[in-house]
């Protein structure tokens, strides 16, 4: 008996930073994933091939920690995990990088999705009890392997699917609920090169908003109108008033990188959003910023056609990504 799971990545729409603090926030989970499997081992000992973003392959005694955070932190969680069965698992974050770079898809919250689904299940097949599949409890646990740093709104976009408006009632309560971007409105992903730290520079952004906390307010309430009011055009199928926050909420990023001394918009985003503009395109970072990948919006398809080839021709690569509707996905197979 074998299980195997899928987790999507997620590109954020709206809400970055802001909604550390109570904002709402829009992301979409894309059908890049991460893959985990899990099944009995042939041999007296637990084995666990990772293929990325460090590729290794590790042998413990049942019972014993992996040393890979995300499935140690996972497999704690289990009662009476010293009587789990041993077993062979694989990690497969791969479709989540590029050229060995991360493209800012949420690579963890995914890697934590997928392990987690999978583990579930072959302990529950054991008769113990795992981590609940429920957004508190993995959010919890992505939080707890990042130091405390980040929302969970990677987490939740993995294990839900389609696009999600997420908001923080509390630290450990997040609000989850299903949306759709409007109907007309297509997306284009494009990847600068470079990868960007989200620990370190959402680190940065709590130590500047408390040195400066009425400079943090105002960008914050800013922030969060623009959010507001993307959100709320998704929910009415209002494209024009949907690319509006698009690219407004790219302009508060930016005003928040200068404020705060961090490079969010990078140089190569900027130039990617002067190329967006010539050719009538939304565009903004998605995520924390600082390299990783930036989206495109347009409710004009040729457009968005335009766009590709030009950022093509500009050295910067194009990513193919669609919306995944089904978030985490936990199959049991029979070898």
């Amino acid at each position: 008996m074998q299980f195997v799971a899928r987790a999507p990545g997620k590109l954020v729409v709206l809400g970055e930073y802001a909604v550390l603090d109570g904002a709402p926030a829009l992301a979409i989970a894309v059908d890049r994933h991460c893959r985990a499997s899990i099944g009995p081992s042939a041999d007296t000992d637990c084995h666990l091939e990772t293929r990325a973003p460090a590729p290794a392959r590790i042998s413990r005694a049942p019972g014993e920690p992996t040393g890979v955070a995300l499935v140690d932190l996972v497999c704690a969680q289990t009662g009476g995990l010293q009587r789990i069965k041993p077993w062979r698992a694989v990690l497969d974050s791969a479709d989540l990088f590029c050229a060995g770079d991360k493209l800012g898809l949420g690579s963890s919250a995914a890697a934590l999705c997928a392990w987690a689904g999978v583990w579930a299940a072959y302990a529950g097949a054991a008769g113990l009890s795992a981590c609940e599949l429920d957004v508190e409890c993995l959010v919890r646990m992505h939080r707890a392997f990042q130091r405390g740093a980040g929302s969970g709104l990677d987490v939740a976009a993995s294990l839900t699917g389609g696009a999600i408006e997420f908001r923080l009632h509390s630290e450990a309560r997040p609000n989850v609920s299903t949306v759709r971007l409007p109907n007309s409105v297509g997306l284009a992903c494009i990847f600068t090169g470079s990868a960007a730290s989200t620990p370190s520079l959402v680190a940065h952004y709590r130590e500047w908003a408390t040195q400066v906390p009425k400079a943090a307010d105002r960008q914050r309430q800013a922030m969060t109108t623009v959010a507001e009011n993307g959100c709320a055009a998704a929910r009415n199928d209002d494209a024009e008033g949907f690319l509006e926050a698009v690219s407004d909420y790219g302009r508060c990023l930016d005003a928040l990188g200068k404020a705060m001394g961090a490079d969010i918009v990078t140089a190569e985003h900027r130039e990617i959003e002067t190329t967006s503009k010539q050719h009538g395109v939304a565009y903004k970072v998605s995520g924390a910023g600082g390299g990783d990948l930036g989206i495109a919006f347009s409710s004009e398809p040729d457009a968005l056609h335009a766009l590709r080839s030009s950022v093509r021709l500009m050295g910067y690569r194009v990513v193919d990504l669609h919306l995944d509707r089904d978030g985490l996905v936990v199959e049991e197979r029979t070898e």
